[in-house]
């Protein structure tokens, strides 16, 4: 579905997944995963959402013996960052002469909430494992934090002076 472009900018993530009785050469009984999608258009998100639980149940009726049980977590919508602010944020790592580029992220951070109240965007920070996240085995180096930070700084005290361009 990720793939397919048939849903805009869809993002994906099975997070969890378990099998039981987890043992290396037995076909397990049952399995338990999460799916994470994401996407910044509502209504290609409400798509793929039916599409989904469409590809579930055709699972289900064509595999004898399968039996699945699917239930919503959580929804959240999506929130657009303020673009002046992403501007403020990219031309605060240029005057660092640091590479970056934009990111789409669905995560629930607090500036989800703060961008109800005002002009809100995000600074990310390179981390060294290709991007993962939410993992132990995230890590970001001194250096790329204290880049995080000047960019951060910079932005900030742009903002404060000039306002957003």
């Amino acid at each position: 579905m990720v793939d397919s472009g048939t849903y805009g900018e869809l993002r994906a993530t099975v997070g969890h997944l378990a099998v039981h009785p987890d043992l290396t050469n037995i076909v397990p009984a049952r399995a338990e995963l999460t799916v994470d999608l994401r996407n910044p258009d509502d209504v290609r998100m409400a798509r793929a959402e039916e599409d989904l639980a469409a590809f579930l149940c055709t699972l289900e009726n064509g595999t004898p013996g399968l039996t699945l049980t699917a239930r919503r977590m959580a929804k959240t919508a999506y929130v657009p960052f303020d673009e002046s602010v992403q501007k403020a944020i990219a031309q605060a790592a240029d005057d660092h002469g640091l590479e970056h580029i934009s990111l789409l992220s669905g995560a629930g951070h607090d500036a989800q909430e703060i961008a109800a109240l005002c002009p809100t965007a995000m600074v990310f920070v390179r981390g060294e494992y290709d991007g993962i996240s939410h993992n132990p085995r995230e890590y970001s180096t001194p250096e790329a934090c204290a880049h995080g930070v000047d960019v951060l700084a910079t932005t900030l005290l742009r903002l404060a002076t000039q306002g957003p361009s």
